[in-house]
């Protein structure tokens, strides 16, 4: 008899760890401002985020890229998201000797993006990401994972693999 007890608390001591290990998938993300608009990527594709390093113009160009970067020794291309985004822009004659540049790692290496602010690191259910509400956002929705609603504010997940495209 006592060992059918033993077995009944071994059952329910099974629901409770299963109960336990049900969690929310989070995703934790680095949120910055490009203008106006609150955007963010994925925590994993961040490698660094670094500010007043010199940036050297390179001719002939594309227009979104600013020019590269000496990151411990390895050039990385800095560009213009804002343009690449669409989103409207003024570069500013300093650009090139004051600046935050998050570091991405993309289907295409390391790249640098000039940001005008960094927010910091947020974390949310990924059940609360929303797609985006076509044509409120100025930035083409190939670009945009969702979107969440933060205290009044919309808050962009970038989509950096579309941005960064390998073919293009």
């Amino acid at each position: 008899m006592g060992e059918a007890k033993e077995k009944k608390e071994m059952n329910i001591l099974g629901v409770e760890e299963l109960i336990g290990e049900v969690h929310e998938k989070e995703l934790q993300v680095i949120a910055f401002k490009l203008s106006q608009e609150l955007v963010s990527v994925p925590i994993e594709q961040v490698v660094e985020i670094t500010s007043n390093r010199d940036i050297t113009p390179v001719p002939k160009a594309p227009s979104f890229v600013i020019g590269v970067m000496n990151l411990r020794g390895k050039i990385v291309p800095v560009v213009n998201l804002k343009e690449h985004l669409g989103i409207p822009f003024e570069v500013s004659e300093e650009v090139y000797r004051r600046n935050k540049i998050v570091i991405l790692d993309t289907p295409k290496g390391e790249v640098g993006v000039i940001v005008d602010e960094i927010v910091g690191s947020i974390k949310f259910p990924e059940e609360d990401i929303l797609p985006e509400p076509i044509g409120t956002i100025g930035i083409d929705v190939k670009f945009i994972t969702g979107v969440v609603q933060l205290d009044g504010e919309l808050l962009i997940i970038l989509n950096i693999d579309s941005i960064f495209n390998k073919e293009e």
